[in-house]
């Protein structure tokens, strides 16, 4: 199934050189005139597969060099902390080839950035081996151009004015006003369309290749889908777990991988098995003056009394007895459960079903949250940890009041400074008062492992009712061939030969009306006593 990562990220002026995002990205060498440096990074050969950089109108042509370009960028960012690019990194789907990938990259690319007047620099990148991991690197400028091909400002000081059209001051005397941007690029909800519109044109590529699969930029709970996601495992889990070490995360997957399949096979159960209940309602009530109630027992008799009958002709009498004593005992199992369980008629099924479904909700609820909350627990453990290893880093970082000795240690530090800003804001939204007790934590995280354990239980029998369930419908269902295609033509040998309870309601009908005083013999409404 094509993979849905979608990252977008901000280059800092501070923290990171555009020059050295394309030069990364691009698989060139590029010199930087700020920090006079040349920017290489090694790729393996043949693993940056296509570059371009995509002009609109009104942007000089000695931009489509990539080094011009982004040293011209650095240049204009004058402020330590500006913003010189956006940076995307998409996944692009294995099932369609690498021609139809660089044009579905090109379009939305066109489509989305470059008609609102950014500059695009696109290159694909695919990794050895050879289609295990197409995927896209994108860098767009920040800037609009105007139609001299000078780079505009991005934003704008507009006064605020009162009701008479005059400006305002504030109490130190200044005039009030605020930023107006130029453009509309930053937008809050630019991101959400761009996904949105990567799924579209990504599924009609994947349509027009005649290809089955289809992809969601959406959470699983956007989706409605009641699976609990996994835990990113990062490069150095993902390398253990292939050289056969078990870790903490990937126990943790697997557990989660378990419950996702049990929980899944019991929806798709439990909705196979509603549908069919459907059904036969629907046939039993076009039925004129058929019984207000068809009982289950008369089925499973006449299914097993039909298997036996289908027998008559084996030569193998040691076979036929092993296959009559194997449907005799699958009988009186499934009669005795139905008996314990008051399920008679083809109604109590549907009310038996309905209790099943209610039971196993709030189950697969508990177990969702429970699974969340131990996800949650162990990324605050490692954000923990990530924050300490770094934090040294960091206060050395803010004891520096020179700005460029500071600017020159964040790049010299970055990656440290990276990972305890990414821990620092982690903990600061899941401890509410940004206190790590890792002992609680841990005796939480045991209860919870506890109670999932519990709720597992709980879990287990219904699915070996629902199982149960399945088993009466499989032997009773082929006693409706209208409601289920046979592949086989029904010809009047065939029908003669098989009667379903359909033809059977018929044919009581006849005899209600030939013999009005009697009542049927076959199914009516009576008590059954289905003890073997």
């Amino acid at each position: 199934m094509p993979c849905p990562h979608y990252n977008i990220a901000i280059v800092h002026h501070g923290k990171a050189s555009a020059v050295a995002k394309a030069a990364y990205q691009s698989g060139e060498r590029l010199y930087s005139d700020r920090e006079h440096r040349t920017k290489k990074y090694k790729k393996e050969e043949g693993e940056v597969v296509y570059t371009e950089i995509m002009l609109p109108p009104q942007a000089p042509p000695e931009y489509e060099d990539r080094n011009t370009l982004w040293n011209a960028v650095e240049a204009v960012e004058q402020n330590w902390n500006s913003q010189l690019a956006r940076r995307f990194v998409i996944t692009l789907p294995m099932e369609l080839s690498l021609e139809d990938n660089i044009a579905l990259i090109q379009e939305y690319c066109r489509k989305e950035f470059l008609e609102k007047g950014m500059i695009v620099d696109l290159c694909v990148h695919d990794p050895a081996p050879p289609g295990h991991n197409p995927h896209a690197h994108i860098l767009l400028t920040m800037r609009p151009i105007d139609e001299h091909g000078h780079w505009m400002p991005k934003a704008r000081k507009e006064y605020i004015l009162d009701e008479n059209g005059e400006r305002i001051r504030t109490a130190k005397g200044n005039w009030k006003c605020r930023k107006v941007r130029t453009t509309d690029w930053d937008d809050r909800g630019n991101a959400e369309m761009w996904r949105h519109d990567w799924e579209v044109i990504q599924n009609r590529y994947l349509e027009m290749a005649n290809r089955p699969e289809r992809v969601s930029l959406k959470s699983y709970e956007r989706q409605g889908i009641e699976q609990i996601p996994t835990v990113h495992m990062g490069p150095a889990v993902a390398a253990m777990e292939r050289k056969g070490v078990a870790t903490d995360i990937g126990n943790l997957n697997r557990d989660i991988r378990e419950t996702n399949r049990l929980m899944a096979a019991i929806k798709r159960a439990i909705t196979g098995l509603m549908n069919w209940l459907s059904e036969i309602k629907t046939a039993i009530a076009e039925i004129e003056t058929a019984p207000k109630e068809v009982y289950l027992v008369d089925l499973l008799i006449e299914r097993f009394e039909e298997r036996r009958a289908e027998r008559s002709d084996w030569t193998n009498s040691k076979g036929k007895m092993n296959a009559n004593v194997k449907d005799l005992q699958r009988f009186s199992d499934i009669t005795s459960y139905l008996k314990s369980h008051k399920v008679l008629t083809v109604a109590d099924l549907e009310s038996h079903m309905d209790e099943i479904q209610s039971a196993a909700i709030p189950l697969k609820a508990k177990i969702k949250k429970a699974e969340a909350r131990i996800v949650q627990i162990g990324k605050i453990n490692e954000y923990a940890e990530q924050y300490k290893r770094n934090d040294a880093v960091h206060a050395q970082y803010l004891k520096i009041h020179w700005k460029g000795r500071q600017q020159k240690f964040a790049e010299a530090h970055k990656k440290e400074l990276d990972e305890w800003n990414a821990a620092n804001r982690y903990l600061r939204k899941s401890l509410p008062d940004f206190v790590y007790r890792p002992k609680a934590l841990a005796a939480e995280e045991e209860a919870l492992t506890a109670e999932l354990d519990s709720l597992k239980e709980q879990l287990a029998p219904l699915d070996e009712e629902i199982r149960m369930m399945k088993d009466v419908r499989y032997f009773v269902k082929d006693l409706l061939p209208e409601l289920v295609p046979e592949e086989k033509p029904i010809t009047p040998e065939r029908k003669a030969e098989k009667k379903s309870v359909l033809d059977n309601l018929h044919r009581k009908q006849e005899i209600l009306r030939q013999e009005k005083s009697e009542p049927p013999r076959g199914i009516q409404k009576r008590k059954h006593d289905i003890d073997l």
